[in-house]
């Protein structure tokens, strides 16, 4: 007993036998997700049915839009299904590096960091246990984005290329698999990072991300120079060979692709192949994750935790100096309130490094827009591309505001008590929060989409519009993460990723998703028309010079109302929901 306290350094109870102990953990979640459903449903039905309905809206939506561009394509061509085959391997092969670094984050924080976690810790109940719980939750909550846009894509593939029922239930096996294979690697990464590094977490993760954004750039500057015009046959072989090395069959995304495409050829034999092969990876990958918690969860616990430094942090200084003598017409304590965010922000990597990903490849996508040839085609055709440019933009930034500012009212838990000591009104802190928001969000949004347009050869009308659009768009998707995470707090919960993805920050996603539909197609409509008027003047919806003008000033002042109500509304519902919060 003494030896075995004294190389583990854990005083450790008399451990239950495995079965027991499994038996107490999966009630225990039984429970939680019980009480968490009653507690969906014992509260507003408005609210439950709102968020049902957006997500059957945006499942449709993305159903509808993968469907049209299968048709559009015609998969049924020999050179296409070749190259449908390598995109699909490099898409799963993204997500398998997604997957890697959000389940491997989420059980970081999970085991090491998590009240919970402690808590576990001082049970009987073994280590490999103890992981088992925690990276059950893990993996279901950086999962389900994955099946939310992976099954309106399998499934308008089926339908597409006439693939028999059996595909759409073989998908759902080859999915768990898939993701287990992906947490599994994630968890084994976030242990050893604890052993090895357990005061440069941060760093780690940093280098990681900058890593892959170095990779995808030059993944997508080989696929922006491969010779030949764009979509042509000798372009479309020299993309094959720039993505050859995702079709390697040591990559379990090859193994789902593959498998996937030969089930929607009903070529069962081989689709259960790849299927076995995949599952077997997946339990033996689980099997390395849970030996490695068995024998080092503990010691990586011990290392994070006595390692916690309450060194003081310097540099930084200049910049604040800068921001109190730029935002000085600002009281004192709502600047203060914004530069401890803008400090949490820049000392965080797990945010800044993603915010800098997703824009980072957008910004190179647009300045190799001359390359795809979008410049020299019809001005119908660019004002497409220029309106699909910025909806992609503004989803990436709502993707940004629900994971990084929704949060943020709810990261203050039980320091609440402060900022009611502070001398100002409860309002205008939400409103510091909001001004946070958008001062971090409105510049580089503005430089894509200015680049974009300029790239496309807009025209100065245009690219006020879309700047115009930009300011709209950053203030209502600000309002809302700032005004619905006053309304749908998660006190207790102090990992913004599972704030993110939990009942508040999926409905505050897909209420911005609607903003943006609202918002986008209010102006590209009238658009639209006008420019095929000018290519197409016959057409029986074309619109002449005089009647653009109108509707489009009609739709600008719609925008502007949306936006308007999209950006205040919000908020005044988080500042009632706030100023009745007993702090």
């Amino acid at each position: 007993m003494s030896l075995a306290i004294a190389e583990s350094g854990r005083i450790e109870p008399p451990p239950l036998p495995a079965e027991q102990t499994a038996r107490a953990l999966r009630h225990l979640r039984w429970w939680l997700m019980r009480n968490t459903v009653r507690s969906i449903l014992s509260g507003s039905r408005l609210r439950l049915a709102m968020i049902l309905f957006c997500s059957a809206v945006f499942w449709l939506g993305l159903f509808g839009l993968f469907w049209g561009s299968f048709e559009f394509i015609g998969i049924n061509d020999a050179l296409v299904n070749g190259i449908f085959e390598y995109l699909f391997s490099m898409f799963f092969l993204s997500i398998l590096v997604m997957l890697f670094f959000s389940t491997g984050i989420l059980t970081y924080t999970a085991l090491f960091h998590s009240r919970e976690g402690a808590f576990l810790l001082t049970t009987p109940a073994t280590t490999d246990r103890i992981f088992a719980y925690q990276f059950t939750e893990s993996v279901g909550l950086s999962s389900w984005a994955f099946f939310l846009l992976g099954s309106p894509l399998m499934a308008a593939y089926g339908l597409t290329n006439g693939a028999a029922p059996g595909f759409y239930l073989i998908f759902l096996a080859y999915l768990v698999a898939f993701v287990l294979i992906a947490g599994s690697l994630g968890a084994i990464a976030a242990i050893v990072v604890a052993n090895v590094f357990p005061r440069r977490q941060k760093l780690v993760l940093a280098a990681s991300g900058a890593g892959i954004l170095a990779l995808g750039g030059l993944l997508v500057w080989q696929l922006w120079s491969t010779p030949g015009d764009a979509l042509s046959t000798d372009w479309l072989a020299g993309v094959q060979d720039r993505l050859a090395f995702a079709q390697s069959p040591l990559w379990p995304s090859r193994w789902m692709s593959a498998g996937l495409l030969a089930a929607s050829r009903s070529e069962w034999s081989r689709s259960g192949y790849y299927l076995v092969v995949l599952s077997a990876h997946a339990g033996l990958a689980y099997l390395a994750a849970a030996a490695i918690a068995r024998d080092l969860y503990f010691r990586g616990y011990s290392r994070v935790q006595g390692n916690r430094s309450a060194r003081r942090r310097q540099g930084g200084y200049w910049f604040d100096a800068l921001f109190h003598r730029t935002f000085f017409v600002l009281p004192r304590p709502v600047r203060l309130l914004i530069l401890k965010d803008l400090r949490a922000f820049r000392r965080d990597p797990a945010q800044w490094s993603q915010f800098l990903i997703f824009f980072g490849l957008l910004a190179f996508y647009f300045l190799n827009i001359p390359r795809l040839g979008y410049a020299v085609q019809s001005p119908s055709w660019r004002n497409l591309v220029s309106f699909l440019n910025l909806s992609v933009t503004a989803l990436i930034l709502s993707t940004f505001t629900s994971r990084f500012i929704f949060p943020l009212l709810s990261l203050e838990g039980r320091n609440f008590w402060v900022l009611g000591l502070f001398q100002l009104r409860r309002e205008q802190i939400l409103w510091g929060k909001f001004v946070f928001s958008v001062g971090i969000a409105l510049l580089p949004t503005e430089l894509l989409v200015s680049l974009s347009d300029a790239m496309l050869g807009m025209g100065p009308l245009m690219i006020a519009l879309h700047a115009v659009m930009v300011a709209v768009l950053c203030a209502g998707l600000s309002g809302i993460s700032v005004g619905l995470g006053a309304r749908l707090p998660n006190l207790r919960e102090s990992d913004p990723s599972k704030i993110a993805v939990g009942f508040g920050g999926t409905l505050n996603l897909l209420v911005s998703l609607v903003f943006i539909f609202a918002i986008v197609t209010a102006l590209a409509v009238p658009c639209h028309l006008y420019y095929l008027g000018i290519e197409h003047p016959e057409a029986q919806y074309a619109l002449t010079h005089g009647a653009f003008r109108f509707w489009l000033t009609i739709a600008f002042a719609v925008s502007l109302v949306i936006g308007l109500v999209g950006t205040v509304l919000p908020l005044r519902i988080g500042i009632r929901a706030f100023q009745r919060m007993e702090l």
